[in-house]
């Protein structure tokens, strides 16, 4: 854990109310989508050089040679959407994607695992480009794919759904994608975005394939092997979160609060887990150096500013409690780091802290008024000291009283202790 949040996203809770007025979060840059299109292509096994026509395979428009035009539907996305001019075929990557397992639905469309293609330049291509009448090497022959051996995973939104819903949800797919291309795909623990296509049915947005389910699934599996009663061993817990927390350290020097932390949008591929699921997320203003009231974004190195309110957000069992109230402003680094001390709980026990952020719920009452260690010792469970003072400092009723990322990266339980990868 030697990497520490920089020092301007360290300002406590009253240090940012004193600094002035709330503001609303910043907008994201607009998105570039790249044209796609669904075709039926002939791909080779290049194991067996066994030729096969996949149906729906997606791969960027401008790519010289195709074959086939775009299947049209109910119309794209144009507004507040970049959309680069077509690239010289020298400069494109030769890349396809064919659906091929459908893994979960989403709000606005649903999520698959999808066979990478690379370009062939076979025997089987030069038999296409003779049945087109060209010559073998011929720009313009139909292109054929192979099999690189490789997944991805595409969330596939469609434009039916998005022009029903949007401004109704707070989950904003349009959002999501911009945040993801702020974020980038250059952290090992933030889900980034590889490249994002649309027709005129789906947006497409491609990313890294996680084979491990969600950390929930995980944590779910450690309770069942030990009869539902229970979570992770403290050395276990320790590896993932450290990683969660490298992660939050990552959205924070972006300038960026999720919103919508949880076990269920922390997926894991091996022994890596990467936070996903931006459609919630909030990009942080800052005051502005000028001085002059007006707010920047986080490379200004400045203070950053609390939030007005944005509405109740997230799962009911992670929410803060200023944001189900949604009375007052509020400090997004602050909610996300709630949600992880819930995380960390959950980890810890296999089972959420409380239904409900509210003092109507009684054990919810019991945590902030200080007794969380004292609650899990009557219910026989044993933690240490040191993991229980953590949790019980990150789950402060009022955020000034939470520790800062800086602090919960610096806590002796996060620092020392033995550390067990996963099996």
């Amino acid at each position: 854990m030697d990497q520490q949040p920089p020092p301007h996203s360290r300002h406590s809770f009253e240090e940012m109310q004193a600094a002035g007025s709330a503001a609303r979060p910043l907008d994201f840059p607009p998105p570039v989508v790249r044209r796609g299109v669904r075709v039926n292509a002939l791909v080779v096994h290049p194991a067996t050089g066994q030729r096969e026509v996949l149906e729906g395979v997606i791969h960027r428009e401008d790519i010289l040679g195709t074959d086939a035009a775009p299947r049209k539907g109910g119309g794209g996305w144009e507004g507040n959407i970049q959309t680069p001019k077509a690239e010289t075929g020298a400069a494109l990557e030769y890349v396809a994607y064919w659906p091929q397992r459908r893994l979960q639905d989403a709000i606005y469309g649903s999520v698959w695992a999808c066979l990478v293609l690379k370009r062939h330049y076979g025997s089987a291509a030069d038999d296409a480009a003779r049945a087109a009448g060209l010559e073998p090497g011929s720009p313009t022959a139909p292109i054929v794919w192979e099999i690189a051996g490789a997944h991805v995973a595409i969330k596939m939104v469609e434009w039916a759904r998005v022009h029903r819903a949007r401004g109704r949800l707070l989950e904003d797919p349009i959002k999501e994608i911009a945040a993801m291309q702020l974020l980038g795909a250059r952290h090992p623990h933030v889900l980034g975005s590889a490249e994002v296509l649309q027709d005129d049915e789906f947006m497409f947005s491609v990313m890294p394939y996680c084979s491990g389910g969600d950390l929930f699934g995980v944590v779910v599996s450690y309770a069942e092997k030990k009869g539902g009663d229970g979570g992770m061993s403290e050395p276990l817990t320790r590896y993932w979160f450290r990683q969660i927390l490298q992660g939050l350290l990552y959205l924070q020097s972006m300038g960026v609060c999720h919103r919508d932390l949880s076990l269920e949008n922390i997926l894991v591929n091996e022994e890596n887990s990467l936070i996903i699921d931006m459609g919630m997320c909030l990009r942080v203003p800052y005051n502005s150096p000028k001085g002059d009231g007006s707010v920047a974004d986080v490379t200004a190195g400045t203070m950053r500013k609390l939030m007005k309110p944005q509405g109740v957000c997230g799962k009911s069992n992670y929410m803060s409690p200023e944001i189900l109230y949604n009375r007052e402003a509020f400090d997004g680094f602050a909610i996300d780091l709630w949600a992880a001390g819930v995380i960390l709980y959950i980890m810890l026990t296999g089972f959420p802290p409380y239904d409900s952020s509210s003092e109507t719920d009684q054990r919810f009452k019991i945590i902030v008024e200080g007794n969380l260690q004292a609650q899990l010792i009557e219910w026989d469970i044993h933690l240490s000291n040191e993991v229980c003072d953590l949790m019980q400092n990150m789950l402060r009723l009022h955020p000034r009283d939470r520790l800062t990322l800086a602090q919960v990266m610096n806590h002796p339980w996060v620092q020392c202790g033995e550390v067990e990868m996963p099996p």
